[in-house]
C-alpha cells in the first residue's frame, strides 16, 4: 500500500522510523560525496567530484580532465565543458586525494548506486587503484520512502531529483545545482531534513 494511501499515523510512525535511520548515518559523522560525469554509460568517467565533511566543509572539490571529451549533452547538464577541464589534473593525479578522504568513513551521497559506480568506473578506466568507498547510504531511498510517493510499475517509492526533494522539503535550492559540491550539500541538508522528523 501506497504511503499517500495510509492512514496519517502510519504514515507519521513511518517517518519517525526513517528519521531515526538518518540520525543514525549522522551519528557515524559521514562524508557527503557527488560527481558530475561525462555521462551515463559504461564508458562515463568523472569530470567534478566533491566530497564534504560532516559540517559542509569541503574535503574535496575539484574538477578532472577525462580521458575522452565531454560529450555537449552532458554539458548541457552540469555545464562543464571541455575548455574548463583542458588544465585539470587527470584522475591518476587527484585519485589519493579522494582515497584519503574517503578512507575509514561512511558516505551519504544521493543516487549512491550511479556515484558509486562512477567512482569505481572512472578508477578502471584510468588503470587506478579503486577508492575505498565501502559504507555508502542512498540519500535519494531514503529520501523517496519519506516523501512517500508510491510507483505502482515498479512497486517501490517514486525516486525525487534533488532539486525536487530540497523544493518539497522547504529548502533554498542553490543556483549552481549540478554542481559537485553544490549537490553534495543540498544531499547534507534533505539528509538532515529527514533526521529532524
Amino acid at each position: 500500500m501506497s504511503a499517500l494511501c495510509e492512514p496519517v499515523d502510519a504514515v507519521d510512525r513511518h517517518r519517525q522510523t526513517l528519521a531515526r535511520i538518518a540520525r543514525g548515518w549522522l551519528a557515524r559523522r559521514p562524508v557527503y560525496l557527488d560527481t558530475e560525469t561525462t555521462g551515463l554509460g559504461p564508458d562515463a568517467e568523472i569530470v567534478e567530484i566533491a566530497i564534504l565533511e560532516t559540517d559542509g566543509s569541503a574535503l574535496v572539490d575539484l574538477r578532472v580532465r577525462p580521458k575522452r571529451p565531454i560529450p555537449p549533452a552532458a554539458t548541457r547538464v552540469h555545464g562543464i565543458g571541455n575548455w574548463d577541464v583542458r588544465d585539470a589534473p587527470s584522475w591518476p593525479e587527484v585519485q589519493e586525494q579522494v582515497a584519503a578522504a574517503l578512507r575509514g568513513r561512511a558516505l551519504v551521497i544521493y543516487n549512491a548506486a550511479y556515484d558509486l559506480r562512477m567512482l569505481v568506473q572512472t578508477a578502471w578506466l584510468h588503470d587506478s587503484p579503486r577508492p575505498p568507498a565501502e559504507t555508502a547510504f542512498c540519500a535519494m531511498k531514503l529520501y523517496a520512502e519519506w516523501y512517500g510517493e508510491w510507483n505502482d510499475i515498479r512497486g517501490s517509492y517514486r525516486w525525487q531529483r534533488l532539486g525536487e526533494a530540497a523544493r518539497q522539503m522547504g529548502l533554498a535550492v542553490p543556483a549552481d545545482l549540478h554542481s559537485a559540491a553544490a549537490d553534495a550539500g543540498l544531499t547534507r541538508r534533505v539528509v538532515e531534513g529527514v533526521a529532524g522528523g
